[in-house]
Formats: structure tokens, C-alpha cells, sequence
């Protein structure tokens, strides 16, 4: 029946994870239904009231912050054998009656937010005839799949990655890592994510309103992008990748404080703009620094090739963080090729995360930013558009 150009490779993720593979269509189909029959019954009134709404909001991210340790109670309890049966039972109906009491409201909460951003985005000027945003802004608030990542052992650089179970275990991670250096050699790591763009896309579910709302706009803008060069080029260069990842992130933020604003009716205050004119404490730990740093160093013995030695290297900076009330499961070569996409992460030792915040600081607002950066097919031609920004903000200050 099928001929050898027939028969479907799969690469060493795919392999090292196979037992616990996420089914995105399965996923889109169910969640796509199930929204729209709850936007129906919504639109003929049997959906809750605004002031309803408003609380909903409040209540959604304080329930999950509850289901959060209600979570890691559980776990502790069962992998603890002295723990009582009937302190277990106790514990899992704690736990599943806060997920019901979160899940009564979420349709309906997700159609406020839905909303909301879109009526940010149209602000911006990306409604089209009537209003209408495309694509629409539809997500499901919902623990996402977790991404096994690999890389090779003697260099940092992202390969292959797919998507498994979001139910995984500590034990299964390490199973599946195990896996793909026993099976390729290869660096892996199996990572949670706060967000997928699949259609609804996936949104962490247990942040607050302000991530949340940061994360609903980042997964928007990767589908936006799909039908624009700058997604559509996502995967022909590292750069690219970092590019459209970066312009997210920075975006994404944007939008989901412009979108607090309104909702909440406060204006958001970030660190740096605290008055204090007080100098940093040259003592004071910086996670920021920290990771880059190791990302530097790891860098130099690999290029010295002690793949031990770097690995040895990573492990005990892992340890380390711990003193510092930093928990990371895991770092390695592939912990870092996945972070490393993210021109703002520490982790990357990218300048794109500088050019990006750079462009954002040459034009007027965020849709502009949006507008300029989406017609870009390549590195190169992003390098050319933050060029010519340059010239014509320093031309608009000549003449000022």
C-alpha cells in the first residue's frame, strides 16, 4: 500500500516522547465546539450578567492560584506513604471542587477577555469591515501541552520539538529526557509552556489577569502572523524565529497591560518606574545576570569540547540557583536552546531582543510597531527597517 517515500519519518523527539504525544486536531475540534455552542447560548441571554463578569475575572485567577497549591498538596501527600487515605481523599476533593467552581465560569470569561483585547486591538486600528478582527481573538483557558525540546550535546542550537501530555509527572520527564540521549545522543528537555497558537489557542490557566491577558495577546499575534511574511517565515532562519518570538513577547505585553488598563480602571506602574534614585545594590542577586552568565560560560566549554565539563557546569549553577529561591528542574543544552528563542530571555545571547526594544522605541505606539514589523520576510530585512527608523528619527529631531 505505501512505498518507502510513503512511510513517515519521525524525528528523535517525536520517538523519545511517543507514549505521551499531544493531539492538537483532536484538541481544536472538541475546544472549537464547544466555545461557539456556549457563544450561541450566551448571544440568547442564559450566559452571566456584566457585573457577574467583573467578578468572575477576580475570582478565575484567585481560584488558580488555590488549584495551584491544592496541586502541589496533593502530590506531596501521595508521594509521601505515612500520608493517611483519608487525608488523600480529602485533598482530591478540595482539589477537584476547586476546578469545578473554576470551570462554571470560564466560557463565559473567556468571551469578556475575548472581547476585551479585541477592543484593543481595534483601538489600534486592526478591525477590518465592521469591526471585525481577523483572525478572531478565541482561546481556552486550560492547562496547555508541555514541549519536549532537543539540541545537540556539543552545541547550543534548537532542533526538533513536539508537543506532549500537559498531565505529565516529574518521573515521566526525566523518563522521556532519559530517552532521547539513550536513543539520539541528543540534549532534551521536556518544558511547560504558558501558552500555545492552535486555534482556539491554549492559555495557561493559572496566572493572574494581567499574564493572562499578556499571554491571550502573544498567541494572537503568532496566528496573526500566520497569515502575514513575518509568521510565514518563521522557520527559515534562527533569526526569523527569535524575531517573531521577541516582537510577541514584546507586543503581547503591550497589549495585555493596555487591556488591564481599561478593564480595571488602573494605571500600570512598572518597576522601573520607581522614582528612587538610589543605586543598584552591587550585592543584590540577579536571576537576569545569572543566567546569562552561565549561558556565556556554557558556551566556552563546549567550544573547548568538554561536553561533561558543561553539562558538570550547568548542574551545579542549577544547584546553586536553589540558594537564591530559584527552582529549575533542569539545565541543560536544550534548556537553553529553547529559552534562547526569546530575544528578552537571558538565556539568548541574541542582539535581536535589543534591536526589537530599540525599533519599539523609534515609533509612535504599539500598533505602529505591529504594522511595520509584520511585512518582514527576513533578518536582514528587519535589520533594514530598524536602519531606516533610525534615519527618519533622527531626521524628525534635526528638525524639531
Amino acid at each position: 500500500m505505501f512505498s518507502d517515500g510513503d512511510v513517515r519519518k519521525i524525528n528523535p523527539a517525536e520517538r523519545a516522547g511517543e507514549h505521551y504525544l499531544f493531539s492538537i486536531p483532536g484538541w481544536e475540534l472538541g475546544n472549537f465546539l464547544d466555545k461557539w455552542t456556549n457563544r450561541v447560548t450566551s448571544s440568547l441571554g442564559f450566559g452571566l450578567s456584566g457585573e457577574e463578569l467583573d467578578e468572575a475575572i477576580t475570582n478565575f485567577s484567585e481560584l488558580s492560584i488555590q488549584i495551584r497549591y491544592a496541586e502541589g498538596a496533593h502530590s506531596r501527600a501521595i508521594a509521601d506513604s505515612d500520608t493517611p487515605a483519608d487525608e488523600i481523599d480529602r485533598l482530591e476533593a478540595e482539589l477537584r471542587e476547586r476546578r469545578n467552581e473554576r470551570r462554571r465560569t470560564r466560557d463565559d470569561l473567556e468571551e469578556r477577555l475575548e472581547a476585551e483585547v479585541s477592543s484593543t486591538l481595534s483601538d489600534l486600528g486592526f478591525g477590518g469591515f465592521g469591526g471585525s478582527l481577523w483572525p478572531p481573538v478565541d482561546f481556552r483557558l486550560e492547562s496547555p501541552p508541555r514541549v519536549l525540546v532537543t539540541s545537540p550535546r556539543d552545541e547550543i542550537r534548537r532542533l526538533d520539538s513536539v508537543l506532549l501530555s500537559p498531565g505529565m509527572t516529574g518521573t515521566q520527564s526525566f523518563e522521556v529526557e532519559a530517552n532521547v540521549l539513550e536513543q539520539s545522543g541528543l540534549s532534551g528537555i521536556v518544558l511547560s509552556l504558558g501558552g500555545v497558537a492552535t486555534f482556539p489557542t491554549f492559555v495557561r490557566d493559572d496566572n493572574s489577569l494581567l499574564r493572562t491577558l499578556d499571554l491571550v495577546a502573544h498567541e494572537w499575534l503568532h496566528a496573526y502572523f500566520f497569515f502575514n511574511p513575518l509568521g510565514q517565515h518563521i522557520n527559515a532562519s534562527t533569526e526569523m524565529n527569535s524575531l517573531n518570538e521577541t516582537i510577541a513577547s514584546l507586543v503581547g505585553e503591550e497589549l495585555g497591560i493596555i487591556t488591564w488598563e481599561r478593564i480595571t480602571g488602573e494605571t500600570f506602574e512598572r518597576p522601573d518606574d520607581d522614582d528612587s534614585s538610589d543605586e543598584d545594590d552591587p550585592d543584590e542577586f540577579s536571576f537576569d545576570d545569572f543566567m546569562r552568565e552561565t549561558r556565556l560560560r556554557t558556551d566556552e566549554i563546549l567550544a573547548e569540547g568538554d561536553i561533561e565539563g558543561a553539562e558538570s557546569y550547568m548542574d551545579e549553577r542549577r544547584i546553586e540557583l536553589q540558594e537564591h529561591r530559584f527552582f529549575i528542574r533542569k539545565i541543560n543544552q536544550a534548556y537553553f536552546a529553547f529559552n534562547g528563542t526569546y530575544g528578552d530571555s537571558p538565556a539568548s545571547i541574541s542582539p535581536i531582543g535589543d534591536q526589537v526594544d530599540e525599533l519599539r522605541s523609534l515609533v509612535s505606539d504599539v500598533g505602529d510597531m505591529l504594522r511595520l514589523t509584520r511585512g518582514i520576510s527576513s533578518y536582514d530585512e528587519f535589520l533594514r527597517v530598524l536602519e531606516e527608523t533610525r534615519e527618519i528619527s533622527e531626521g524628525l529631531k534635526v528638525k524639531n
